[in-house]
């Protein structure tokens, strides 16, 4: 399907500074430095000076891409988060399966370095997704491996309120996930049997009342639902609800505005839509025992998350196929990744891993159905991650096992989508989060040293010297 012209012209960054500065975006990107410790087996870092976290500056005009700083920070960082109370933090998490992964406090210096702060235990293995309670008191910790969630403490700084070293406040672990610590499986036996035993992937709030989170878990096919006792630090379970068997559901994004949700599954590659439907009584503020826990399965009428539909993320001629893995494994030849909704709520996309595509679907905006857009190549292998930028002007792509990102340029009235830019060198591309430049005064710690934030970054003095520009 659609595709697109490259643009891979090296470009003197001086001379774009002036007219790209007001609407650039820092994208910061998480990396792989340890692929022996993961469960999964992308490509290895082959040069330890290449890999880590980088943060990328691009042109809010052009979509290039140019290299600010690649940062010795890991092991394996795989989620990036920005502090929803402290601006001037980030949070990262870490992957291993070897034992537990860390929760990272980060700043941002002026020469776009990313400096560590504090560094505390997740609570779990394969740390993979960071989220927040309505207050702000407390964050989500998802750990994949072992299918545990962990909540932690923050204090009124954004830091996380507790000592180095010191376990989460409390953890919660998906029934069945005991498994991992009774019989102790090698990443060897994931790679066969990928459904085992649990695999919490992510946990997302709904964005109606801001109350009710759900987690998906891939190893169970199911999305469990969750309250927040912001007194005790504990999730209150409210719920489940039950896929089809062998889906694998990864990650869930809901609509701003209609009542539905998308979830991607990654072992058959397709989409599922649903209507939401969260009882009231779920989300009376501080009543976190209110109403009585339910499990539906996705497709009975009134279910939490009811079934609207399911499409492919695949070209109707590769949808079914399989392969031998290197490592010897039948598997599907594709397996779906992330899915983001873009900014005005009109459209999502999708990655296929394998394919090495981006699936777009537009959304009805009176019944939150979704119709498949277009289908385009990600510019290079394994698009685990991606993220709009530019308030929805751009796609950028990180390709994981090629070792390059992709800035995709989007028409809102077609909905097209098409590379514009592609830059090397970006080590094992896992993670891709964006700040908008003109937040970089409240984001950059010890910018007085250059005469105040504000003034810096509108002088253009942000550009630094020694930047080099990916092609």
């Amino acid at each position: 399907m659609g595709g697109g012209a490259q643009a891979n012209t090296i470009v003197n960054p001086a001379s774009e500074l002036g007219m790209c500065a007001p609407n650039d975006e820092i994208i910061v990107v998480g990396g792989y430095t340890n692929t022996e410790l993961l469960a999964h087996t992308p490509a290895p870092c082959d040069d330890p000076a290449r890999c880590g976290v980088h943060v990328l500056r691009q042109c809010g005009v052009t979509g290039r891409l140019t290299h600010l700083s690649t940062n010795a920070i890991g092991p394996n960082v795989a989620f990036i988060v920005r502090s929803p109370t402290n601006p001037s933090i980030l949070y990262a998490s870490t992957e291993r399966i070897d034992d537990e992964g860390e929760i990272i406090t980060l700043r941002l210096t002026p020469d776009f370095r990313l400096v560590e702060e504090t560094r505390i235990k997740a609570g779990g293995r394969s740390t993979c997704y960071l989220n927040f309670n309505a207050s702000r008191e407390w964050m989500m910790a998802v750990n994949y491996w072992d299918a545990r969630v962990s909540m932690v403490k923050l204090g009124k700084d954004g830091r996380p309120d507790i000592e180095a070293g010191q376990d989460p406040r409390s953890v919660l672990q998906q029934p069945g996930a005991d498994y991992v610590d009774r019989t102790k499986p090698t990443r060897e036996e994931h790679w066969k049997f990928r459904q085992r035993w649990p695999h919490s992937h992510c946990c997302v709030t709904e964005p109606y009342a801001g109350l009710v989170h759900f987690v998906v878990d891939l190893g169970l096919d199911k999305v469990f639902t969750y309250r927040v006792n912001s007194k005790t630090g504990t999730l209150v379970p409210k719920g489940s609800t039950r896929l089809p068997p062998g889906k694998g559901p990864r990650h869930l994004v809901f609509h701003p505005s209609v009542r539905s949700a998308y979830l991607v599954n990654e072992l058959d590659s397709t989409v599922s839509v649903f209507k939401v439907n969260i009882p009231e009584e779920w989300t009376t503020p501080h009543q976190w025992d209110s109403g009585a826990c339910r499990e539906d399965g996705c497709e009975e009428p009134g279910a939490v998350l009811e079934l609207a539909q399911c499409l492919s993320s695949l070209p109707e001629s590769e949808q079914g196929k399989t392969m031998i893995s290197p490592q010897g494994i039948w598997k599907a030849a594709s397996h779906s990744s992330e899915i983001r909704m873009h900014p005005d709520g009109r459209y999502f996309a999708v990655g296929n891993r394998g394919h090495d595509s981006i699936a777009l679907y537009s959304v009805d905006q009176s019944d939150g159905t979704i119709a498949l857009v277009d289908i385009v190549k990600s510019g290079g292998e394994c698009p685990r991650n991606f993220n709009w930028t530019c308030g929805g002007k751009f796609l950028v792509v990180g390709n994981q096992n090629t070792n390059c990102m992709a800035t995709m340029s989007f028409d809102e009235a077609s909905g097209a989508l098409k590379i514009v830019h592609k830059a090397a060198g970006v080590t094992s591309p896992n993670y891709v989060y964006a700040i908008p430049a003109r937040e970089l005064p409240s984001l950059i710690s010890n910018a007085d040293e250059f005469g105040g934030a504000e003034q810096w970054v509108n002088a253009g003095k942000w550009y630094p010297a020694k930047s080099v520009f990916l092609v």
